[in-house]
């Protein structure tokens, strides 16, 4: 990851594997984006986000987070989007796919939601026709349903080892 960071241009890379590292280098460090994986020695890095997100210090909140993961079914994504992930990177990685997610999350951002229950980047990525229904809220108009091929739950820490 470095290697490819690195040949980006990209001025200064930070590397650790160890939570309590991290959480000791975010208080010290400005950082423009955050890469965090899966599985670090201590804690996954959804814990290590979730963290960040709950932050008093709302700059720190509003870092872009990525993670990196082998694990990729439904429920992880779930549960990487309401940690409060920015975008999630499909190990293995290639030098494209880094390119495209700090694309997307450096210069394409999301509205940050800061509220009581969740911290991180607007959960909605697609927009959806409902017709005259222009704000579901105000109606009982069930959303289309979908099929749950995968109960992946890796991210959560608790299954599976990557």
């Amino acid at each position: 990851m470095r290697s490819i960071l690195e040949a980006f241009e990209v001025p200064q890379v930070q590397m650790t594997t160890e939570y309590n590292d991290a959480v000791r280098r975010l208080s010290n460090h400005k950082y423009d984006c955050i890469f965090v994986d899966n599985m670090m020695s201590e804690k996954n890095g959804l814990m290590l986000t979730k963290y960040i997100r709950r932050h008093q210090d709302k700059t720190l909140r509003k870092i872009p987070i990525i993670l990196c993961t082998a694990f990729t079914g439904l429920q992880s994504i779930i549960n990487a989007r309401d940690a409060g992930v920015t975008e999630i990177l499909a190990k293995p990685v290639s030098p494209d796919q880094i390119m495209a997610k700090m694309n997307v999350a450096l210069f394409n951002p999301r509205s940050f939601i800061d509220a009581e229950v969740y911290s991180g980047p607007d959960r909605r990525r697609r927009i959806r026709d409902f017709g005259e229904q222009d704000d579901r809220r105000k109606s009982d108009i069930p959303l289309p349903a979908q099929k749950e091929n995968d109960d992946d739950t890796a991210l959560d820490g608790q299954a599976g080892a990557e």
